[in-house]
């Protein structure tokens, strides 16, 4: 190899080609975004890639201070590259909060009819992680957020909804380790005043925007 192809390797490295194919940057375009955040690859592969974006997504659903997040990893990554119309990919995300909660995340956007077991079935199957010989005190919490595109109970909408084990006659909680979060995407409408001091409905207008504009991305999650 000559010494101009060095050269033009090194160059490329440093300045990598942004054009597209229409003659135009990448980084300075504008437009729709022809797939949303609901598509399984674009929700896991954001998160991913932008830990900020993730730390954020979390203090908001948990109403937790960024002071209170030491880390959150997903544990399950997926390989980057994949094609994005891939049925493979399935949205479930595990992740494992300041090295002690696991949280499941989870998109769906048709209604199967069966979410209610579906996500208690995955709550179990995060809390259920000890190994033979272990005291059961070491279990790590586990939390369940499911994002759905439909109401779940049609007789008592709810856009943020949290569901814990407590006693039916006084409310007392049985454990504080199980927790189930569900976020209708359909009903923002709904949010109460503690959704909107927490942001949270500023995520749930993500999913479902193609637009790249800040006006559909008020915090500037995905584009800092």
């Amino acid at each position: 190899m000559n010494t101009n192809d060095h050269s033009q390797k090194a160059h490329l490295k440093e300045h990598p080609d942004t054009t597209l194919s229409n003659g135009s940057n990448f980084e300075n375009a504008t437009g729709k975004i022809p797939y949303n955040m609901t598509n399984d690859y674009m929700f896991r592969a954001v998160l991913q890639s932008n830990n900020k974006a993730l730390r954020g997504l979390i203090c908001s659903l948990l109403h937790l201070s960024q002071a209170e997040v030491a880390s959150v990893e997903i544990v399950n990554p997926i390989l980057p590259g994949g094609s994005i119309d891939s049925k493979e990919f399935r949205l479930d995300i595990h992740l494992l909060l300041n090295n002690r909660t696991r949280i499941n995340l989870e998109m769906q956007i048709a209604n199967r009819l069966n979410w209610q077991k579906r996500s208690v079935m995955y709550l179990c199957r995060s809390y259920d992680q000890l190994n033979k010989g272990q005291d059961y005190r070491d279990a790590k919490p586990a939390v369940h957020i499911g994002f759905l595109d439909y109401t779940l109970f049609e007789e008592r909408p709810e856009f943020y909804a949290a569901y814990k084990l407590i006693n039916i006659k006084n409310h007392q909680v049985y454990n504080d380790d199980l927790t189930l979060y569900v976020a209708d995407l359909t009903r923002i409408d709904l949010a109460t005043e503690e959704d909107k001091h927490y942001h949270i409905d500023s995520w749930a207008r993500l999913p479902s925007s193609r637009s790249e504009s800040r006006e559909d991305n008020p915090e500037g999650i995905f584009f800092t």
